[in-house]
């Protein structure tokens, strides 16, 4: 896979999950808002690690473990990220316990609109950082 692909399959996912919240399907529009997060990190670990395998809380939160050892290591990468904790565009809601991917079966999740409204300002945030990495000339 490349940035590119990752690139379009974020803004498919961020495109989709738009339709969903705007027809009241909340709980697939939070879904998907996940793979838009996971797609950004995976362009920004791309060159770092091939092995960018994972799920934003996945089993054992093992992506997003990986993810803090590469920020560890390497915090040029992201001292103007999304990713930075002290980003006003953190994505605190897709982060948080309340997005778990193993909710994705649990139909009764994500139906607060609030915390869906959250989620959905937080796919503009990562639109714009991915529009951003493609200006910058890094995708």
């Amino acid at each position: 896979m490349s940035k590119q692909n990752f690139y379009d399959f974020a803004m498919m996912m961020a495109n989709d999950s738009k339709l969903l919240f705007e027809a009241n399907r909340l709980h697939n529009s939070v879904y998907l808002g996940g793979y838009v997060l996971e797609a950004y990190i995976k362009i920004i670990l791309i060159d770092k690690d091939s092995n960018y395998y994972g799920h934003i809380n996945d089993k054992d939160n093992k992506f997003l473990k990986k993810l803090e050892r590469i920020k560890s290591t390497n915090p040029e990468l992201f001292e103007d990220s999304i990713l930075n904790q002290n980003n006003n565009n953190y994505p605190s809601n897709i982060l948080s316990e309340e997005y778990n991917i193993n909710y994705r079966y649990e139909t009764e999740k994500w139906t607060h609109e609030e915390f869906c409204q959250n989620v959905q300002n937080e796919i503009n945030s990562i639109k714009m950082a991915l529009n951003e990495l493609e200006r910058q000339g890094i995708m």
